[in-house]
């Protein structure tokens, strides 16, 4: 986080693939760095947080990871409450934070513009064991790097780890991204909450406008041409 702050690379966001890895990195960064938010910055960070307690005075807040707003910082993920991730999302947007250290569920959906973002290892503990990211993963996290309307240029940072190297990272940039599948699939039971809410034409037509039957007829039209 210093080396993004000399090279003017922050509000930036960190990747780590672990809850308590973001809730720990995130403490590590505020004790090192201490100057990541000016005087007026940190005046209105303490005074957001304010209003925002006085708000919810009922939530049952984690005051560690509270504080490390004071200092920029922030960590990010599931294990948060939501209305804790929406002032954490509400600062960073605002460049009040200036670093944070966030799981892949944040790669998209969420309104969080960084100039930078750094991948911190390319592999992940998946279902089969630890495996290399999906090109698509990868593309979808480095694309968070650079503010629309802000920055001319985003930029990416890939670590290396004792187990991932240069190569590594290149090889990955390499591969094109996996097609797009569909795991939209009509069970019985599906089928019949679908009949109790909606006409049969109806149901038809949600069937239709699925993305899996959009593949299914292209596959179709592709056999045809063959055929022809």
């Amino acid at each position: 986080v210093r080396a993004l702050q000399r090279k003017k690379m922050l509000p930036a966001i960190l990747f780590i693939f672990s809850r308590a890895g973001c809730d720990q990195a995130a403490q590590q960064a505020a004790e090192s760095c201490s100057n990541l938010l000016t005087a007026s910055e940190a005046m209105e960070v303490s005074e957001r947080i304010k209003a925002w307690r006085e708000r919810h005075t009922d939530l049952p807040v984690d005051e560690d990871r509270l504080a490390l707003l004071h200092k920029g910082v922030a960590s990010h993920h599931a294990g948060m409450l939501p209305l804790e991730k929406s002032l954490i999302e509400s600062l960073f947007q605002d460049a009040l934070i200036k670093a944070v250290f966030a799981t892949e569920t944040l790669a998209a959906g969420v309104n969080m513009p960084a100039r930078c973002t750094v991948i911190t290892v390319i592999s992940k503990r998946g279902d089969n064991g630890i495996a290399t990211l999906a090109p698509s993963a990868f593309l979808q996290m480095a694309g968070r790097a650079g503010r629309r309307g802000k920055d001319d240029l985003g930029h990416v940072v890939v670590c290396r780890s004792p187990f991932e190297d240069a190569t590594a990272a290149h090889q990955l940039l390499l591969q094109p991204p996996e097609q797009i599948r569909s795991h939209f699939y009509v069970t019985y039971g599906s089928a019949l909450q679908m009949l109790r809410t909606r006409e049969l034409d109806e149901c038809k037509q949600l069937v239709e406008r699925s993305f899996g039957s959009f593949l299914a007829s292209a596959k179709e039209r592709v056999a045809a041409r063959a055929e022809a």
